[in-house]
C-alpha cells in the first residue's frame, strides 16, 4: 500500500497527498500572517476549511481560478473526498463553549491505512466522546496558545486521540504579526515525548513505519 504524504505549508495549513490526489486543510494567503510569508505552494483537488477566520480560509490563494476544486467548509459528519475518508467534529474555539470565538470543525482524514487529525483552533480540552471520534495515528496540534488551548493541553489532546506522532502548528514565527507563543513553549511540556526536528516540511506516513514511542515531529517552515 502506498504511503500517505503530509506536507506543512505554514501556520495551520497542511496538504495530504495519496493516490495522485491532493487535499489541503486551512489555506492562508501568506501576507496577512506577517512579513516574508507566502501562500501555500499547492494545487489541491480538495480544500477543507475548519472555520472562517482569515488565516484559515484563504481558498482563492490556492484555487487561483482553477475549476473543479471541491471546497468543503465546516462540514460535520462522515464523507468521502476522492481517496480520502473524512470525519468532521464540531468543537469550541474557546474555553467558554464557543461564546467568545465561535466554533471550529476538526477533521480526521484517513487514506492508505493512516489517519491524521487536524485539531484546528481547538479552545478547550477534548471530551472523551470527541477524542474517540477523532482517534488517529497523527495529530496536527495548535502549539501557540492565545487563541487556542494551552500548549500543554494540546499535547494532552494528541495523547487522548491515541496519536503516535504530534505535529505542531499555529505558533509564532519571526515576522508573524499574530501574538502567538513560539514553539519552545509547547516543547517544554513534551517531557514524555521524543522530539524530532526534521529537515523537510513533508512526512511520508505508512502504518507499519510509525514510531512506537510518542513523537513530536517538528517540521521546518516552508519559507
Amino acid at each position: 500500500m502506498a504511503s500517505l504524504t503530509l506536507r506543512w505549508h505554514g501556520h495551520a495549513c497542511f496538504e495530504l497527498r495519496y493516490g495522485g490526489r491532493s487535499l489541503l486543510i486551512d489555506p492562508h494567503d501568506g501576507g496577512s500572517l506577517g512579513v516574508g510569508f507566502t501562500p501555500p505552494a499547492a494545487e489541491p483537488d480538495y480544500v477543507l476549511v475548519t472555520h472562517e477566520h482569515y488565516d484559515h480560509n484563504a481558498v482563492e490563494a490556492v484555487t487561483r481560478g482553477r475549476e473543479g476544486v471541491e471546497v468543503v467548509r465546516e462540514r460535520v459528519g462522515d464523507f468521502q473526498l476522492g481517496p480520502f475518508r473524512v470525519r468532521g467534529v464540531r468543537l469550541p474555539h474557546d474555553e467558554f463553549g464557543g461564546r467568545l470565538r465561535g466554533f471550529v470543525v476538526a477533521y480526521r482524514v484517513e487514506a492508505g491505512g493512516v489517519a491524521v487529525t487536524h485539531l484546528s483552533d481547538l479552545g478547550r480540552p477534548l471530551e472523551p466522546g470527541e477524542a474517540e471520534k477523532l482517534a488517529a495515528d497523527v495529530a496536527l496540534v495548535p502549539a501557540g496558545g492565545v487563541y487556542t488551548l494551552h500548549p500543554r493541553q494540546a499535547l494532552e489532546a494528541a495523547r487522548l486521540i491515541g496519536a503516535r506522532v504530534a505535529v505542531p502548528m499555529h505558533y509564532w514565527l519571526p515576522g508573524m504579526q499574530l501574538p502567538l507563543e513560539p514553539l519552545d513553549e509547547m516543547l517544554r511540556y513534551a517531557k514524555k515525548w521524543r522530539v524530532v526536528r526534521l529537515e523537510d516540511a513533508a512526512l511520508e506516513l505508512a502504518k507499519d513505519e510509525l514510531p512506537d514511542e510518542p513523537t513530536v515531529a517538528v517540521l521546518p517552515p516552508p519559507w
